[in-house]
């Protein structure tokens, strides 16, 4: 409220801690998805099926390539939200002014976001992570779940961050990763071919701009 921090000037500090408790509450049910998901995919499918919200939400996730999108999707939110959240929890008191009297040297230390790296740490990730890992089931069941992941799949579908398939595809090709079936029961190994849409796509992509660079050298030679 004393407007000592680095957020934005002209928002209210009522207006800021607002905010500040709501994307530390939103960013928090995203960390806990993440994790809520991986640990229902090991449970029996008709015991999850009991549960309708909870089967709804992980089977809309897992569908296809759903999961990859919902997991770029997510590191937005949170990355998004966490800088918000740090200009409003970032100290930024001037030379001779501390916070509870702290001498300078520690105010110095505070000013560069370590508070607020260890309170969101704790807050906004930790402590959702440990209750959607103790209760996945419970988690996956809050009806707002849904339009969360929905709202993932939005934000891939931007296309801001959509470079992390281009080189995941790189990636896949260069170290020569392999289906699970592939290890754990004998099927055929996968050549350096896209199999997936998404894989067809970032070829494709490469192809186009690969044909587009050589004619803008020709026109321009």
């Amino acid at each position: 409220f004393a407007k000592k921090t680095t957020m934005w000037t002209g928002v209210p500090g009522w207006v800021s801690v607002i905010i500040l408790f709501a994307l530390m509450g939103f960013v928090g049910i995203t960390e806990g998805m993440q994790i809520a998901f991986f640990a229902v995919l090991n449970m029996p499918e008709e015991e999850l099926a009991k549960h309708p919200v909870a089967y709804a939400n992980a089977d809309l996730t897992f569908r296809g390539q759903n999961l990859q999108a919902f997991l770029i999707g997510r590191q937005m939110v949170s990355a998004s939200g966490m800088f918000v959240v740090a200009r409003i929890m970032t100290l930024n008191y001037g030379e001779g002014d501390t916070v509870f009297g702290f001498s300078e040297g520690f105010q110095t230390l505070l000013n560069t976001g370590l508070l607020n790296a260890v309170v969101t740490t704790i807050v906004a990730s930790l402590m959702w992570r440990i209750v959607a890992s103790s209760f996945p089931v419970a988690f996956l069941s809050n009806p707002i779940i849904n339009g969360i992941i929905r709202l993932c799949f939005l934000l891939d579908s931007l296309g801001v961050c959509s470079a992390a398939w281009v080189f995941a595809r790189w990636i896949k090709v260069l170290v020569g990763y392999q289906p699970d079936e592939v290890h754990l029961e004998g099927a055929e190994r996968h050549t350096s071919d896209p199999v997936t849409r998404r894989d067809k796509d970032v070829d494709r992509a490469i192809t186009i701009i690969k044909y587009i660079a050589s004619m803008t050298l020709l026109a321009f030679s």
